[in-house]
């Protein structure tokens, strides 16, 4: 009797934490939704009437991005430059060129670093480049043998424009890039596009200063929820959001992957999980080792665990730009202004605008529940914040006609996205 009691209690108390689980599972699920129904992707507000219609990136080859010096020195693809070195060499630093196709910058200098014997810390760059593209770039490191730099040899990823300096290259130094891009299967065909791209190459001269998509993924635009979630302190949803939660963007393997982890299967999600998807793979395995949502973010390299709240921050500064739309953006009393307007990247340092910008400002700020102190996350990232200008300049601005295709050419400077430039052709409003 006391065995069948023992027995019918075990019973009870699993049947009590599958409820438990199944309402906790629901509960995440409805949170979830609420929020990606709440921040859809807010890039639509448009300059010009320019439509073309078309697609970009379908062959690498389409998107050439050559990364511009400080010096305004163009790292031309396949061309080989001749930096000087410095007199008097401490035997640490090497710059060199990285000239990459189908790789993140991330993943190539992981490589890189897995080829000559350091760990990918050993690097640094100026800014991230396209993926679905032929890119350049400047690569600083230290500690590196130039002979082991020579001798790398990884497919698509050449190396070369060696040269031995005494400092390192940092996030943000570059003057910008210029981008050669070819617009495929237009819409608008014949004379009318061709006097499109001539208006375009004479009046085009400056373009909506939006955070591109790629700041929010461009196959799955989600980044700024996580952010959002992030500054909450909101881990475990931040964490399902980011390593669950199938959505339409996903394929139906990922999408099986992604619904065990909601799950909470998390080792049968890690043996179907596509290896491409590196960075979720090794969250999901820290969490199996900790039990810790935050600690899984805090397994991502330092620059990663940054993206998502700067992607929060992005979002709030696009929407900035669409209530600012309605007013223009010539010079209004109250405006801080650079060379434009500018608007606020909220963070716990970021100084409002007056009059009407400012006004705009507070209103987000303020309906989004912000405080300083939220951008300060303890043993996590700190984000002081900053102002962007709203509209921006393209600089060189050129197209080539082609049979069934378009290719454009221009320069931006750092920090400005190309496909926000691209959108006023290829967006039907």
């Amino acid at each position: 009797m006391h065995f069948i009691k023992l027995k019918r209690r075990e019973e009870n108390i699993k049947n009590l934490k599958e409820k438990s689980k199944k309402f906790r599972l629901k509960f995440r699920d409805k949170e979830l939704k609420n929020y990606l129904k709440e921040y859809p992707l807010n890039l639509n507000r448009y300059l010009t009437n320019y439509y073309t219609g078309g697609i970009i990136k379908k062959y690498p080859e389409d998107f050439i991005v050559e990364e511009v010096t400080p010096e305004k020195i163009i790292l031309e693809v396949g061309k080989n430059i001749e930096f000087k070195d410095v007199e008097n060499w401490k035997g640490n630093f090497i710059h060199f060129t990285l000239e990459k196709k189908n790789w993140t910058t991330l993943d190539a200098i992981r490589e890189i670093a897995k080829k000559v014997g350091v760990k990918r810390k050993h690097f640094g760059f100026a800014g991230n480049k396209d993926k679905v593209a032929i890119t350049t770039q400047r690569v600083g490191c230290f500690n590196v043998p130039l002979d082991k730099l020579k001798n790398v040899r990884i497919k698509n990823i050449v190396l070369r424009d060696f040269q031995k300096v005494n400092k390192k290259i940092k996030l943000g130094d570059l003057w910008g890039n210029r981008f050669t891009i070819r617009v495929r299967e237009p819409k608008i065909l014949g004379e009318e596009l061709k006097n499109i791209l001539e208006d375009a190459k004479n009046n085009y001269t400056h373009y909506i200063n939006y955070y591109g998509i790629q700041r929010f993924g461009e196959k799955r635009p989600i980044t700024h929820i996580v952010g959002r979630l992030i500054l909450e302190r909101n881990w475990e949803l931040a964490f399902y959001l980011y390593c669950g939660t199938p959505l339409s963007y996903d394929d139906e393997k990922t999408k099986l992957a992604r619904k065990l982890v909601d799950e909470e299967e998390f080792k049968e999600a890690l043996k179907i999980y596509p290896r491409v998807f590196l960075y979720e793979r090794r969250m999901i395995q820290a969490y199996l080792e900790s039990g810790d949502y935050k600690k899984a973010f805090k397994i991502l390299p330092p620059y990663l665990r940054c993206m998502f709240v700067n992607a929060y921050q992005s979002y709030l500064f696009n929407e900035i730009i669409n209530k600012r739309y309605e007013y223009g953006f010539n010079k209004l009393e109250g405006d801080i202004v650079y060379k434009y307007p500018t608007g606020a990247v909220f963070g716990y340092k970021v100084k409002f605008a007056s009059g009407i910008q400012g006004e705009i400002e507070k209103e987000i700020w303020e309906s989004e529940n912000l405080e300083r102190e939220k951008f300060k996350i303890e043993d996590f990232g700190s984000f002081q914040g900053d102002r962007r200008e709203m509209i921006q300049k393209i600089y060189n601005f050129d197209y080539i006609l082609y049979n069934n295709s378009y290719v454009v050419k221009f320069c931006l400077r750092k920090g400005c996205y190309a496909t926000t430039v691209l959108r006023e052709f290829l967006n039907e409003r």
